[in-house]
């Protein structure tokens, strides 16, 4: 690994060159963060200064359009007026006295009173202001000296993006000032003389916006090279961790830092602090270097040792100490198999599928090394199958087994992302359009409860430009919205549901699935002829069509991988037992509301049995056991109680039950 002291910033390294080139630097992006340089961080202004003075520039000076000239020295800002004075009375010589400088009538005197107040100095500080200077007439000072071959200069103007209220559509005075600056990058000549012979006066613009910087002003411009202040890479997060959890010296570096021991000869390549920097490069994904200072802050602040940087991060992140998915009660999740199945009936593989990521998220255990995990969600899941057989169920007993808590469950429906455009609606508009303000629906969601089951419903509905977004929820786990601010996945679980292909079970005339390769339709008097490795093979053969074919989007399904979970059709055999549970579900509505008792006759599963082989009503799920019970059940005992019970709470502690003869329900008091 390259010695600390050596170190700096990819930018740093590629501003350094395009400076030896004769090139002004627009630079942009990240500006405002601090930077590794030559082994110690500082930010983007100390280090311009630095680096310039360094180089031994005879003037260094900087601009914004609120603070005006500051120089490095003071000596410097007497030699750039003096060369300002000259130039101009070399260009202007009917305007210039004998000695050369300006005279009163273009700059007044202080002695006379009544002239407007002398303009001062360029960056001329009184007490602690800074005498604010109109960046048109900044840009013509600089004009004039960058122009002159014998001192080097090198002006840093800051906040360029500011420049404008709007770089598509500009006011005259500010096409004015743009174009004197880019006069100045034009202009600028090179040094013959000094320690920066050879060099050209360099003008550096900083922005944090590129778009905000009109294309005219930098697009074939020869003198203008762009340089994009990018987020510390892998590399410099790890460096980070190597340099600052343990530093030498009386620094202070990491809560519990003095604990993490030097790799040993005897152990292996990612342990101690190679392996800790490993997994904290990892975890620290999308940070800039001032949030890397802060988790430092973090660590001793809260009390958190850097050995457990997942757990110091997350609460960076979100504020909670603890993570609820290594919370889970091992007792639960042997259970989970259990207690699911209670809730999403003959579904035995999506089941399975799911208590293998709970057992996971529990134990912690991740190929991305050191223990920890790397920024992805914790689970995620294409459920695809029949309309009605238990997949936005299964979604919301995962949540309700983990959580407890069901605001941890966020539904999102994909029918209503149909148009190109509603993928704003998921990150937030950019700044400057139509609901900027209000942020995006899936970013809000996730930094307001980090700890969430996602579902996003029927999503071969929503537009493939809005699938687009998933791409990096799933490679990376982040997500960040039109004002900046990142969503983190990590601790999420995400389930995408689909139909995909169940058209082709119902549909008269193409409805079919290959069966020992005869194409055959699925109905009621076939589907024990339909194993489920048959429904399987059919549901994924149409969702690779539908991303690959269809969609064009390969590399969705390819992030996707081995997640595709096919739902079984519906079988006679599970018919009973999903009736039992929306009859317990009515029944414990009674005792809730009415302290009633309510007790059912076999016979109305012998109703719902016949009802279910009636037509197509097996192959629309647990959906249409639900309407049935309703229509046979659940709204005749509404009507009874309303026609026979004048207070319904007058039926407190009674005991009713319930049958079907015939195909009408009779209700007992018992």
């Amino acid at each position: 690994m390259i010695p600390l002291d050596q170190l700096s910033s990819r930018w740093i390294i590629d501003f350094e060159k395009q400076t030896v080139r004769g090139k002004h630097i627009l630079l942009y992006g990240n500006v405002h963060d601090q930077f590794l340089w030559r082994g110690n961080y500082i930010t983007a202004t100390d280090f311009l200064t630095s680096f310039f003075v360094d180089k031994r520039a005879d003037i260094v000076l900087r601009y914004d359009p609120m603070d005006g000239f500051k120089f490095a020295t003071p000596d410097m800002e007497k030699v750039f007026e003096e060369l300002r004075s000259k130039r101009f009375a070399e260009m202007n010589p009917g305007l210039s006295g004998q000695d050369g400088s300006v005279p009163a009538q273009v700059v007044p005197s202080a002695d006379d009173p009544a002239a407007a107040p002398p303009r001062r100095a360029p960056g001329a500080v009184i007490g602690n202001v800074t005498q604010r200077i109109p960046a048109e007439d900044a840009f013509s000072r600089l004009r004039l000296v960058l122009a002159q071959q014998d001192t080097s200069v090198v002006a840093v103007v800051d906040l360029a993006d500011m420049l404008t209220s709007d770089p598509s559509r500009y006011t005259e005075p500010e096409r004015n000032t743009l174009m004197l600056l880019k006069k100045c990058t034009l202009e600028a000549s090179m040094v013959r003389q000094g320690a920066l012979a050879g060099y050209r006066n360099t003008v550096v613009i900083t922005a944090g916006e590129l778009k905000r910087v009109p294309e005219w002003f930098y697009r074939d411009n020869p003198f203008v090279s762009i340089v994009q202040c990018a987020r510390p890479n892998r590399d410099e997060r790890q460096q980070f961790a190597m340099a600052f959890v343990r530093p030498a010296g009386n620094s202070r570096g990491f809560f519990g830092g003095e604990e993490v021991t030097a790799q040993q000869p005897e152990q292996p390549e990612n342990s101690g602090l190679a392996g800790l920097a490993e997994e904290f490069a990892d975890l620290t994904d999308g940070f800039q270097a001032w949030d890397l200072e802060a988790l430092r802050r973090t660590s001793w602040a809260e009390r958190i040792s850097v050995k457990e940087p997942r757990k110091l991060i997350d609460f960076f992140k979100f504020g909670l100490r603890d993570d609820p998915w290594e919370k889970l009660n091992s007792e639960k999740v042997r259970d989970a198999t259990d207690i699911l199945t209670k809730r999403v009936i003959g579904q035995p593989r999506a089941v399975e599928a799911v208590t293998t990521m709970l057992t996971g998220a529990r134990v912690g255990l991740s190929m991305t090394g050191g223990g920890g995990i790397g920024g992805r969600p914790k689970g995620v899941f294409f459920f695809v199958g029949p309309t009605g057989v238990g997949k936005t169920e299964l979604a919301k007993a995962v949540t309700e087994l983990v959580f407890g808590d069901e605001k941890a469950f966020a539904r999102f429906d994909m029918s209503e992302y149909k148009e190109e455009h509603a993928a704003e609606k998921l990150a937030g508009a950019p700044p400057g359009f139509v609901g900027y303000e209000e942020g995006g629906q899936l970013t809000n969601r996730v930094m307001e409860h980090p700890h969430s089951i996602l579902l996003f419903d029927e999503i071969e509905k929503a537009h493939p430009k809005v699938l687009d977004k998933f791409l990096q929820i799933l490679e990376d786990g982040r997500l960040t919205d039109g004002k900046g601010q990142t969503a983190y996945f990590n601790q999420t679980a995400i389930i995408f549901t689909s139909n995909i292909g169940s058209s082709d079970l119902t549909d008269p005339t193409t409805g079919n699935v290959i069966r020992e390769g005869i194409m055959r339709r699925v109905s009621l008097d076939n589907v024990g002829d339909f194993p489920y490795e048959d429904i399987a093979r059919h549901f994924r053969n149409e969702v690779d069509w539908y991303f690959t074919s269809r969609i064009g989007r390969a590399e969705l399904l390819n992030r996707l991988g081995d997640n595709v979970v096919v739902f079984d059709i519906l079988r006679p055999e599970h018919v009973s037992g999903i009736g039992r549970k929306f009859l317990s579900l009515l029944a414990a509505n009674a005792q809730e509301k009415y302290h009633l008792t309510i007790n059912f006759q076999d016979s109305i599963l012998d109703h719902l049995g016949a009802c279910m082989r009636e037509g197509d009503n097996l192959l629309y799920g647990g959906r249409r056991v639900k309407t049935v019970l309703e229509g046979c059940v659940e709204r005749p005992l509404n009507r009874w109680v309303f026609e026979n019970v004048s207070d319904p709470k007058s039926m407190a502690g009674a005991t009713i039950t319930l049958e079907i003869n015939e195909g009408v329900l009779e209700v007992n008091r018992v």
